[in-house]
């Protein structure tokens, strides 16, 4: 599955929010719910990034990922807690 997501990563922790935005748009073909276009701040990218954890885990996962913020993906340290939630997703999403 092509994502046409002009990005190259090649460490987690160089995902920002729009890595994850971009994905759940490209891959789910919607766009994020309650998302803020133009974020001006740091709060902004976690309040999208929170967006994206909470529409997987409501809509399509079925599992919870209370334990996972987007204030702390995008504050604090953002590898450990973004290979939780990649390893949630089904396979066929980052295929």
């Amino acid at each position: 599955m092509k994502c046409h997501i002009n990005l190259r990563v090649t460490k987690l922790t160089e995902c920002g929010a729009n890595v994850f935005v971009g994905l759940y748009e490209s891959i789910l073909g919607e766009e994020v719910p309650d998302f803020i276009a133009s974020p001006r701040s740091q709060e902004d990218d976690a309040h999208n990034v929170q967006a994206v954890i909470d529409s997987l885990a409501l809509d399509y996962l079925q599992v919870s990922l209370s334990h996972v913020t987007g204030e702390y993906l995008v504050m604090v340290n953002r590898s450990e807690e973004y290979t939780c939630v990649i390893e949630k997703c089904p396979r066929f999403y980052f295929l």
